[in-house]
């Protein structure tokens, strides 16, 4: 939830885009991973997001953000938008699985369990369910 929360703070930013930092690469890596996973937990009634997962994962990047100096108020006030980036890698992932606007639950599902399988960073934030 806090990693949520930092993202939404980063994506509304007031300040001039050359007075801001980038996103650090692991802050943007672990937006794309919840955000996938949330994705294909939606659109796939055989899977859910593993809470733990995504909260333990949320606590390790503020405390690595805050240890890098990011404050709250550098956060949502100074930190460059890192929505293309994320975009960037949400795109490879769609690629990888074949995955287009309006691929049928049983693809999403596929890949989800995909990811699971291999043992990704999305798919630890996963959990197969009853669905």
């Amino acid at each position: 939830m806090r990693l949520a929360v930092a993202a939404t703070l980063a994506l509304a930013l007031p300040a001039a885009a050359e007075d801001l930092r980038s996103a650090p690469d692991y802050f943007v890596e672990s937006v794309m991973r919840t955000s996938t996973a949330n994705i294909l937990a939606v659109n796939c009634a055989g899977l859910s997001v593993d809470l733990g997962a995504i909260s333990q994962l949320s606590a390790e990047i503020l405390d690595r953000l805050t240890e890098d100096g990011f404050t709250p108020r550098i956060l949502a006030e100074e930190m460059a938008d890192p929505s293309e980036a994320i975009a960037v890698l949400q795109d490879a992932f769609l690629a990888k699985h074949g995955l287009a606007t309006g691929a049928s639950e049983a693809a999403v599902c596929a890949a989800g369990r995909a990811e699971i399988a291999e043992g990704s960073e999305i798919g630890a934030l996963l959990l197969e369910v009853d669905g």
